[in-house]
Order: structure tokens, then C-alpha cells, then sequence
């Protein structure tokens, strides 16, 4: 079981997406078979991958597809386990060959380069004493990034994919951008949701008119 956020070899998760990318099956592309590309990875890389289609112009059910594994696991992480355990169902999910290779070739620039913004630095993000309390927030992100409102997804995830970075990097700087991410988004979809209800009320207080 991964005890650490780190990776177990010394490629990049870019290398890694980029190896996948190469040999991606014929025709359907599994997340059984993502999670296969990934190995013996930990936290960091796993929440990475599955929070990639979050802020990538996917189609709903593509983003839903990720967006519920990494619900459970930062579930999981919150209640201190570390290892992403999913239902033989869900890792039967699929995509096409095409969508996923869009995906990969889409993200992977711009991952190199936030790759090479990122260094070790503020410690006591990315310690372990930290993780509980890291893995309840990004509990609460997952949770509103797979709510099906458009746009409200756009924020947590990037806000997931910037704190998978930094615990792959052990750069705090990173994780504590995410955690900006976290509460703007927190803030944004309370706002939307106040705003919808507001709205309902006043619909609903609207008087009929008649012919």
C-alpha cells in the first residue's frame, strides 16, 4: 500500500501520460486501464490523472467518469487510507481511443511546463501530518466538481490538480494555491446555489396572469 505522496520511480507524470499515450488500446480506453498506466503510484499521481478531465472541455459524462473515482478516493483519504479501491463497474468505464488521446495531447504542455514551475519548498503542506486534513478538503472539492451544474466543476479541479502537483513535487507553495482554488470554490458554488434558490423563490412568488 503507497505510504507517501510521492511517486515510486523517478519519471514525471508527464513521461507517464506520454508512455500511455503511446501504446493507448485499439478502440476503447478503460479506467482500468489509466489506473494500470499509473503502477505502483500514490496520492499524488493518482488524484492527478483522475482530476485532469475536470478542467478539460470534456463532455459531461467523460468528467463524470473521473470525477466519481476521485470522489471515493479522497473519501477513502480522509478516513486515512491511501490506496484507490473501485467497484469492477466503474473500472469497466470507458472512452474512445480518440477522446483519450485529445485529453493526453491537450493537457501535456501545459503540465511540462507547470512542471517545471514547481520545486521543493514549504514543507509542512506536503508532510504527513498534514494528509487528514488535506484529504477532507479535497473531499469537499471532488464533491462539488461532480454536482452537474455547468462550470461549477471547473474551479475544484483545478484546485485538485494543483494539489496533486505539489504533493508530487513536494512544493507547499503548490498545494497552498490549490487550497485558494478550494475555498473560491467553495465560496463560488455557496453563491450559485443562493442564487438559484433566490431565484426560485422569486418564480415562485410570481403572480399568475391570467387571459
Amino acid at each position: 500500500m503507497p505510504t507517501s505522496h510521492g511517486f515510486t520511480d523517478d519519471r514525471r507524470i508527464s513521461e507517464v501520460l506520454a508512455e500511455f499515450r503511446a501504446a493507448l488500446p485499439r478502440e476503447r480506453v478503460t479506467l482500468a486501464d489509466a489506473m494500470s498506466a499509473l503502477g505502483d503510484r500514490t496520492i499524488g499521481g493518482i488524484l492527478l490523472v483522475m482530476s485532469l478531465p475536470t478542467v478539460m472541455p470534456v463532455p459531461l459524462g467523460v468528467s463524470v467518469l473521473f470525477n466519481l473515482p476521485v470522489l471515493l478516493f479522497t473519501f477513502q483519504w480522509m478516513r486515512g487510507g491511501y490506496e484507490l479501491e473501485l467497484p469492477g463497474w466503474l473500472q469497466r468505464r470507458s472512452v474512445s481511443t480518440e477522446a483519450a488521446a485529445r485529453l493526453i495531447d491537450s493537457v501535456l504542455p501545459r503540465l511540462r511546463w507547470i512542471e517545471g514551475l514547481l520545486t521543493p519548498r514549504w514543507p509542512h503542506l506536503t508532510a504527513s501530518g498534514f494528509e487528514r486534513r488535506l484529504g477532507t478538503i479535497c473531499f469537499i472539492m471532488a464533491a462539488i466538481a461532480i454536482t452537474p451544474i455547468p462550470l461549477i466543476g471547473w474551479l475544484p479541479g483545478f484546485g485538485l490538480l494543483i494539489i496533486a502537483l505539489g504533493l508530487i513535487e513536494h512544493d507547499g507553495l503548490a498545494v497552498a494555491i490549490g487550497l485558494g482554488f478550494a475555498a473560491a470554490s467553495a465560496l463560488f458554488a455557496t453563491g450559485l446555489v443562493a442564487s438559484l434558490a433566490y431565484a426560485g423563490t422569486l418564480i415562485h412568488r410570481m403572480p399568475l396572469s391570467l387571459p
